[in-house]
């Protein structure tokens, strides 16, 4: 995969994002956090929230999103902030 194409969240549905230059540290920090720790950092109104633009681009929650989608946790139903 280009190193340079990004996935992209819908903004009606969400779909997959992974940014291929995450840090392995952070990927492997956020996996050792329980499911429910990772989505209430996510939430709306956080300091760190899940956020993305109109076009679908996450901004904010890039590896936290793919530790989920690991799980296989339901990415739709994460509210997120569009800036």
């Amino acid at each position: 995969m280009n190193a340079d194409r990004r996935r992209r969240l819908d903004a009606s549905t969400q779909t997959k994002h992974w940014r291929p230059g995450a840090s392995r540290f952070s990927l492997a920090y956020w996996r050792q956090r329980s499911t429910e720790e990772i989505v209430e950092s996510l939430r709306v109104g956080k300091v760190e929230a899940l956020k993305v633009k109109s076009d679908g681009r996450i901004l904010n929650g890039n590896v936290r999103v793919k530790v989920l989608e690991e799980r296989n946790f339901d990415l739709n139903s994460l509210k997120r902030e569009l800036v």
